[in-house]
């Protein structure tokens, strides 16, 4: 098992063909920079971060829930979280533009201990899948608030 870093993060999705960055919040002298994983797809960006011994992968929805469907996306959250694995969906009100509703996708590892490349691959993968599969689910739910489309190149 080796430490897991953003670097070895990073390697995997290039091995995967996913375009992703690297990026640092800059930081008080001394202190030691945190560096996020950046992806994303058509309806949704994906940050991958180190929180202490945790591999935390978050999301945010593309879509914005008006606040006064709160109830209804309490209800939608509340089922996937019910009778789905993962990932965890919660939602928050955001606080730029007019306050609406985000919904976000979470999952976490504990890398106490480090990962194997296999390990980390399977995780990576698998929460992808599954933060795909959620955001697929919810928009199935929430058809008027999806306000984008995919552009396919059918050349």
């Amino acid at each position: 098992m080796s430490p897991v870093t953003p670097e070895r993060i990073s390697e995997l999705l290039d091995a995967e063909g996913l375009q992703h960055r690297l990026e640092s919040a800059p930081v008080a002298a001394g202190e030691t920079p945190t560096t996020i994983v950046r992806t994303g797809f058509i309806n949704t960006a994906i940050a991958i971060s180190i929180d202490g011994d945790q591999l935390v992968c978050d999301s945010m929805w593309r879509g914005e829930a008006p606040k006064d469907e709160a109830p209804k996306v309490l209800g939608l959250v509340n089922e996937w979280n019910q009778t789905q694995y993962m990932p965890t969906l919660r939602f928050f009100e955001n606080s730029a533009g007019a306050g609406h509703l985000t919904i976000s996708a979470l999952r976490q590892i504990n890398i106490e201990h480090g990962l194997s490349r296999n390990q980390i691959g399977a995780f990576i993968m698998s929460t992808l899948d599954g933060v795909l599969r959620a955001y697929e689910w919810v928009e199935a739910q929430l058809p008027e608030l999806v306000t984008w489309e995919e552009k396919h190149d059918n050349d």
